[in-house]
C-alpha cells in the first residue's frame, strides 16, 4: 500500500493538448479580475476528452455528394460535444493524481459526437438528409487547466479554473 507522499509522486503517460498559459500567466489573468483578493495557483489538472476526426459525405438536393471533415471533442465527464480547430498532441508524463477520471466510455463519446455533428451539419448546411460518417482518427486526450484560489482579507475565498490552452476562466 502506498502512503500519501508516494501516491503524489506516481506518474502516468497521457496525450495532452499543448498549453500556452503557464502558472504565472494563469495567476496574472485571475489577478487582473480580482483586485481585492490574493491569488494563488493551487495545481494543474488534466481534464479528459475524447477526440474524433470524422469524414462526412453529404448528399445535396441535386444528388451530388460532397465530402468534408470535422473534428470533435467530447467532454468525458459531462458528455458534451463541440467542434474543434486542428490541434497538436504530445505525450506527457504527469502526476496520476492530477488526471481526472472520466465517466463516459469512448463508445458513448463517439455516439455523442456523431449525434452532435449530424445535427450541426443538417442545421448549418441546410441539407435534408443526415450525412454518412466515417471515423478517420480518434484518441483519448487531456486538456490542462489551472486551479486558482482567491482569498480576501476576511478569509472569504473562491476558486477559479483557467484553461491552460486558451486562458479563458470560470468560477468553480
Amino acid at each position: 500500500m502506498l502512503n500519501n507522499t508516494e501516491l503524489e509522486s506516481v506518474k502516468t503517460i497521457v496525450n495532452v493538448i499543448p498549453f500556452s498559459i503557464e502558472k504565472n500567466d494563469a495567476q496574472n489573468i485571475v489577478s487582473n479580475y480580482s483586485k481585492q483578493y490574493s491569488v494563488q495557483v493551487q495545481k494543474l489538472i488534466y481534464y479528459p476528452y475524447y477526440w474524433i476526426l470524422f469524414e462526412f459525405t453529404v448528399k445535396t438536393l441535386f444528388g451530388k455528394s460532397r465530402k468534408t471533415k470535422a473534428s470533435c471533442l467530447v467532454d468525458l465527464i459531462n458528455n458534451h460535444a463541440a467542434t474543434t480547430d486542428k490541434f497538436e498532441l504530445y505525450e506527457a508524463e504527469v502526476l496520476k493524481n492530477s488526471v481526472l477520471e472520466h465517466d463516459y466510455s469512448p463508445e458513448e463519446a463517439v455516439k455523442t459526437a456523431r449525434t452532435y455533428l449530424t445535427h450541426s451539419s443538417i442545421h448549418n448546411t441546410k441539407v435534408l438528409f443526415a450525412p454518412d460518417s466515417k471515423i478517420k482518427k480518434e484518441s483519448l486526450v487531456y486538456k490542462p487547466f489551472w486551479i486558482v484560489k482567491c482569498t480576501n482579507r476576511d478569509r472569504h475565498s473562491f476558486k477559479v479554473i483557467v484553461d491552460a490552452v486558451t486562458g479563458k476562466f470560470q468560477l468553480l
